[in-house]
């Protein structure tokens, strides 16, 4: 038998069971750091998913927002997430269990989402916010198990993640640098090279200046300075939306030759005419307002040493980040509802000072007193005041919706008067304008010659501030628009929609230095691309010059020969590829059956649909209107055949004139739903991005909130 001592009986006794493994809950601390962590790389994912997007996308896309954001963003992030990690961490603190838990789901989350949503914004939001979630519940308990050195190297590499920021922002700064340092030392121009100031007016269509005959007042600055110098009485744009028009002024090529589009920023090769003139001595500048289509983002500040687009005023640095876009989205637009709900009274100050606060100088209509102001600054500091200047000047006053700021008055017409009046100005590219009543329609119009007057009014001010200085007699002028407006004719309005005159006809005015040229009316039609022939030749810098085209100052040096020698060199193209995706015309633009392409010459203008062969014909001079078509005239066969065969010869040099992107040609057709819906228009793919450039083109503050 065997006996079992008390040691036997010790170490036979059974085995404990095994502890349940402890979840390592985050601290108030954990939580916090984790949030900041969080924050800067997620901005630096934002930064980079921006960039390989549209590096990757056949659009190209456009950023929309400062080129600073490329290290603003990151910063806002790390602002944003700090914040937000400081509430977590108090909550933390408060409720160990459930706030060390929800703490760094909520932190990935709000991590992960903004670099999906950039990566691609066709998804569904519901299937990104699925993803995002998942992600952080998936990730988080690899977190919670090894919090002591998840914290230990994110202490580690937050200095690492702040060098390349910094980075970043050195080589934001650092390039703008190298470029004055290059145009120091630069050689000067030739010896009595004038300064160059090119001023476009975004959105300003010839007929409704007094300028040029109309009954209103509303450019008698323009007015004064054309008799100092040339008037193109039938000056016509490259196509009828900003940025193609702008790129073919710059390069004097033609917009099919650009392939730019509406989501497209221009990536060509061409040379520029600030390149140009910049090779050869001349300080450049630019300053825009448009800065949807006029910014560095669309590639127009090319050649530019000094270019002013996006302000870094305000709350506009919070928009490079995108959860600080979004917050201030949804901000202004809880301020507009509630100001646009309740009467005047004691409110009104707090709801005005706040939707300020709120909408971001980017966002807001940048008016024309501050071009005026940063142009004149410019030139009081730049480091070489005595090398000749070539300057842009970008306005965007006469932009829909046709709101004056603050303190300026109501000339002509019907004024806008209650909230009803300013919501409607405020939307007017959303409403189909057909179904309004005739009133609102003159409302408008009446508006938007209010705005001509106001800008007319900005411009005759720079120009006597620069003769006070002693700048404007040295100083070649040139005063054009990129498009006209459409405010009815055809019952379409707005641009980007048609080839007809309002949209394509435009003010050109040019005014020497020598002042030899007083009062010189050029009634032949003219194209504004061979504004850069015409400039590098002003200039004393015409040969050799890269830009096609002829000089538009043969038309006044010898106008009988310069007449006798046109031929299909001198032809007045204008294009439009597609139309304006915002469709204010609810589907009646006649580009939505095709490319449209036109020719001027004499007193006619020749227009065909490229889809459905459509032609038009129409005399300039006795229907300047365009009412009646006369391409089934049987008298104006003739002339019809003349510029069939001229368009023909065009369109066969360069093989066919079709977009490289058919798909963006051709958008889908428009789902229209009334605007009292409230819901987008546009199709599908399209409906993200047009509604934001809506958001763009209208978000200002409302002038009911600024007129008392």
């Amino acid at each position: 038998m065997t006996t079992t001592t008390p040691a036997d009986r010790v170490t036979s006794a059974p085995a404990p069971a095994p502890a349940l493994a402890v979840v390592r809950r985050l601290g108030p601390l954990d939580v916090l750091v984790f949030a900041a962590w969080c924050g800067l790389a997620s901005g630096l994912l934002e930064v980079g998913t921006r960039v390989l997007s549209r590096s990757m996308d056949p659009t190209g896309r456009l950023y929309t927002m400062s080129r600073h954001f490329v290290w603003l963003g990151p910063l806002v992030d790390l602002l944003i997430f700090s914040g937000f990690g400081l509430v977590l961490a108090m909550v933390t603190k408060r409720w160990p269990r459930r706030g060390g838990w929800l703490g760094p789901r909520l932190i990935l989350f709000w991590a992960v989402l903004p670099v999906l949503l950039i990566a691609d914004p066709r998804i569904y939001l519901e299937a990104w916010v699925l993803l995002a979630w998942g992600i952080a519940v998936c990730w988080a308990p690899a977190l919670e198990r090894s919090a002591t050195q998840s914290r230990r190297w994110m202490f580690r590499s937050f200095p690492g993640l702040l060098g390349i920021v910094l980075a970043l922002a050195g080589l934001v700064f650092g390039g703008d640098r190298l470029k004055q340092w290059r145009e120091a030392d630069r050689p000067w121009p030739p010896a009595h090279s004038p300064n160059v100031l090119l001023i476009v007016l975004d959105t300003v269509r010839a007929d409704h200046l007094s300028l040029y005959g109309y009954p209103r007042p509303t450019t008698p600055a323009l007015q004064r300075l054309a008799r100092r110098g040339i008037r193109f009485e039938q000056a016509r744009a490259a196509a009828p939306w900003t940025l193609p028009s702008h790129a073919s002024l710059f390069t004097g090529r033609w917009p099919h030759e650009l392939a730019v589009k509406w989501r497209t920023p221009w990536q060509g090769s061409f040379p520029t005419l600030a390149e140009y003139l910049g090779a050869h001595g001349y300080a450049t500048a630019g300053f825009v307002a448009n800065t949807l289509y006029c910014s560095y983002d669309t590639g127009l500040d090319r050649g530019f040493t000094h270019y002013e687009d996006y302000l870094l005023e305000g709350l506009s640095p919070v928009r490079t980040a995108y959860l600080g876009d979004l917050t201030l989205k949804a901000l202004a637009h809880l301020v507009q509802n509630v100001g646009g709900s309740l009467d005047p009274g004691p409110a009104r100050a707090w709801q005005e000072s706040l939707l300020r606060l709120v909408l971001t100088p980017d966002l807001v209509k940048r008016e024309a007193a501050s071009i005026n102001r940063q142009f004149l600054d410019w030139l009081a500091r730049r480091p070489q005041p005595g090398r000749p200047f070539f300057v842009f000047l970008n306005y965007s006053d006469t932009h829909s919706a046709y709101l004056l700021p603050p303190g300026a008055s109501y000339r002509f017409g019907v004024k806008p008067q209650s909230p009803a009046d300013y919501q409607l100005l405020e939307q007017w590219p959303e409403l189909d304008k057909l179904e309004l009543p005739q009133r609102d329609r003159t409302l408008a119009q009446d508006s938007y010659d209010n705005c001509l007057a106001y800008l007319d009014e900005r411009l005759g001010e720079l120009l006597d501030e620069l003769q006070r200085r002693g700048a404007l007699d040295q100083t070649m002028v040139i005063v054009t628009a990129d498009h006209g407006e459409g405010l009815g004719e055809h019952e379409l309005f707005d641009h980007g929609e048609s080839l007809y005159r309002p949209e394509i006809r435009v003010p050109l005015v040019m005014v020497l230095p020598q002042r030899d040229q007083l009062g010189v009316v050029v009634n032949d039609p003219v194209s504004l691309r061979d504004l850069p022939a015409t400039i590098a030749d002003l200039a004393g810098l015409g040969t050799g010059a890269p830009f096609p085209g002829r000089s538009l100052a043969r038309l006044w040096r010898d106008p009988a020969r310069s007449s006798a020698a046109a031929g299909a060199g001198d032809a007045v193209l204008s294009e439009l590829a597609s139309p304006n995706p915002i469709n204010p015309n609810r589907g009646r633009s006649p580009a939505r059956r095709g490319p449209l392409i036109s020719l001027a010459e004499g007193d006619f203008v020749y227009i065909r649909n490229q889809g459905d062969g459509t032609e038009e014909l129409f005399d300039e001079r006795d229907d300047p209107r365009e009412l009646t078509n006369r391409a089934r005239a049987a008298a104006m066969q003739p002339v019809l055949q003349r510029f069939r065969d001229r368009l023909d010869q065009m369109l066969s040099s360069r093989q066919a004139f079709r977009p490289r992107d058919s798909s963006a040609a051709f958008p889908a057709p428009a789902v229209v739903v009334p605007a009292r819906s409230g819901r987008r228009t546009g199709s599908a793919s399209e409906s993200l991005l047009d509604w934001d450039m809506v958001r763009v083109y209208t978000s200002r503050i409302p002038s009911r909130w600024q007129h008392r």
